[in-house]
């Protein structure tokens, strides 16, 4: 796996914003490297995460999310910042609601995937870390 980290910009208008994010991730990995499966778990998990910050923190006049993708031999990381509405993390938030619930199962799967899924707000940002192991094998 190659060491790389690239810098992209994401709009905060939901279908353009995850069209970049699957443009921008498509072309770390031809630098990258990475086995099939991690990209798989890797794009599984920031999808629902990115999914999440269009939802529910920014808007129109937020500008755009701040995307820095990351490869080592040892590790697949995402940091995301965005202006949006600080994220209140609910009691339950990284594990799976009831069956009847028709959201809310997100987090709570890039959770479960990732090695590494923390937020905090700082001043008025949004800041997010993912991290994903990788096995050599």
């Amino acid at each position: 796996m190659n060491r790389i980290e690239r810098q992209y910009e994401l709009s905060v208008v939901p279908s353009e914003g995850i069209e970049q994010l699957h443009t921008a991730l498509a072309a770390f990995w031809n630098e990258a490297g990475v086995a099939p499966e991690a990209q798989i778990r890797f794009n599984t998990a920031i999808a629902e995460v990115v999914a999440n910050i269009l939802q529910y923190a920014v808007g129109p006049g937020d500008g755009p999310i701040q995307l820095r993708l990351r490869s080592t031999p040892a590790r697949i990381e995402a940091r995301l910042v965005d202006r949006g509405r600080a994220w209140e993390r609910p009691a339950l938030a990284t594990s799976l609601p009831e069956d009847w619930h028709e959201s809310g199962r997100g987090l709570a799967i890039a959770g479960a995937i990732l090695d590494t899924l923390q937020y905090r707000r700082f001043r008025n940002l949004n800041c997010w870390r993912l991290v994903l192991a990788v096995r050599q094998g």
